[in-house]
């Protein structure tokens, strides 16, 4: 697709999305109908599909002013432990902040997830997990189990002018962090300090509209990019402790595994878009790696799928044991066993 077409298809987008308004929407960014196999000129969705689905998080450093963030000690190595429900209760104007963000979205059809909501429907699952002694964050537990595309993470402070006389006068800076969460990425940062008004939520109403159009449009930019290039995600391929196999081994093709597997993500990215990052004996891994969003039957292609896909054809073809053990959303993980 040309550049001109692709920008006119995002400008568009929000005059059709509601003119559609009546139909079913998509919960999801890879909820897209067109053929991930095509070429890039074809796949035309992003007019015709619901935008990405967005879920609004407090940042760390907002968590820890509220004393709702703290730092332990597991295994070695400091671990943060996050508790959303008590900063969403410590203070009236943390739910106000959230809702005043999430009204803007609302009004241009972006899907949302509510944190408080998301936190409720997780409340079982929680507590199954604490039964069974399973170590957990808050947060990965929150985008594994919910799957946002993009996260909103806010800072913001609201203190009295240190400069006024008068002590009532409060000023509102806030810091607004676009990440997509397949990726950790920043998208866009955007700030605003001393920002003056009645109260906060006032402020916010008043200056956050000013700073929408920019989140919403970078958002579609990068919206546009996946759909264009592909899902950006990573690839590790490990051979497991006491294997009878190293990397560098024959096949019984004549090639080696590494080999094999390079062919394979030649064959298997969007244009085979990858870059190798560490090359061994016993593991291989490949960052800025791109796959479809969607299967040729319209369904959603993640990144578990990719290696799922990845780990048969290897035993098929090699004759060797492989595991997916993919987990996060964005990153693969396949363990060589052995031959089989």
């Amino acid at each position: 697709m040309k550049k001109s077409s692709l920008w006119l298809a995002i400008l568009c987008l929000p005059l059709l999305v509601a003119c559609n308004g009546g139909g079913k929407k998509s919960s999801s960014l890879t909820d897209v109908s067109a053929d991930p196999f095509e070429e890039d000129d074809t796949p035309v969705n992003i007019i015709e599909q619901a935008k990405p689905s967005i879920m609004i998080l407090p940042s760390d450093q907002l968590l820890e002013r509220f004393n709702c963030l703290r730092r332990e000690l597991v295994q070695g190595e400091t671990v943060l432990s996050r508790d959303y429900t008590r900063y969403l209760f410590a203070n009236e104007d943390n739910k106000a902040i959230v809702s005043v963000i999430q009204s803007k979205f609302i009004e241009m059809g972006f899907p949302l997830t509510d944190l408080e909501q998301g936190l409720k429907s997780l409340n079982n699952q929680t507590i199954m997990d604490e039964a069974d002694d399973f170590a957990k964050d808050a947060k990965t537990l929150l985008l594994a189990t919910i799957s946002p595309d993009i996260v909103l993470e806010v800072d913001y402070n609201y203190a009295s002018d240190s400069y006024s006389h008068n002590l009532t006068n409060r000023k509102l800076a806030y810091t607004i962090n676009v990440i997509d969460i397949y990726t950790n990425k920043v998208i866009s940062t955007h700030m605003q300090n001393n920002l003056e008004g009645s109260s906060m939520t006032s402020i916010m109403q008043k200056y956050f509209s000013k700073d929408f159009s920019k989140i919403s449009n970078n958002i579609k930019e990068s919206f546009a990019n996946t759909i264009a290039k592909g899902r950006e995600i990573t690839v590790r391929i490990a051979v497991k402790n006491g294997s009878d196999i190293r990397l560098s081994d024959e096949t019984a093709m004549g090639d080696t595994y590494s080999d094999w597997i390079m062919d394979y993500m030649k064959a298997n990215t969007k244009k085979g878009a990858y870059k190798l990052q560490r090359n061994s004996d016993y593991e291989l891994y490949f960052e800025n790696v791109r796959i479809p969003t969607i299967n040729r039957n319209g369904t959603q292609f993640s990144a578990y799928d990719w290696g799922r896909a990845f780990a048969r054809s290897i035993r098929q073809e090699c004759n060797v044991s492989a595991t997916n053990k993919s987990q996060g959303l964005g990153q693969v993980l396949i363990s060589i066993n052995g031959l089989r």
